[in-house]
């Protein structure tokens, strides 16, 4: 893989998280992964299962987009991501970035707070030769998340 290979893929990465997804722009996702793209979720799905809502945790990303990503961004809107470190090393890229949103409809359960949020996630993004992301696994910091909507830690 050559440098620019790698930095084509980091800014097709950053260019899914900052641009596409937060601002829904579904024809500039589907056109950055290929058909088959697999999507794996950690965090998020957790919150939604532990408070008997569901989101798929992995999934095809096209068909997760209207499963997983619709419920989110209905919940929290008006949402704005931004890197904070990225690499690539050969097909794979690595981002830490953070993501912000306004708490405006019901979330795992939660309801709506008005309040902005924000939390950070990692992702793991493999890509093809042609530049096309072929599969995702995600992390989000989803304790943060949860507090900060109005959930309440109760240890045993």
């Amino acid at each position: 893989m050559t440098d620019t290979a790698a930095e084509r893929n980091m800014a097709t990465t950053k260019k899914l998280l900052e641009d596409a997804m937060p601002n829904l722009d579904w024809d500039l996702m589907r056109s950055l992964v290929t058909p088959d793209a697999m999507l794996t979720r950690a965090g998020f799905a957790d919150i939604y299962e532990a408070t008997g809502d569901a989101i798929p945790q992995k999934a095809n990303f096209i068909e997760w987009l209207q499963s997983g990503w619709k419920p989110l961004t209905d919940a929290l809107s008006d949402m704005k991501g931004e890197a904070k470190d990225i690499v690539a090393s050969g097909n794979t890229v690595m981002m830490k970035f953070r993501l912000e949103a306004t708490h405006s409809g019901t979330f795992a359960g939660a309801p709506a707070t008005g309040k902005r949020v924000g939390w950070d996630e990692i992702t793991v993004i493999h890509f093809n030769d042609e530049g096309k992301i072929t599969e995702m696994w995600y992390m989000c910091q989803e304790l943060s998340l949860a507090q900060q909507i109005g959930y309440k830690l109760q240890l045993a």
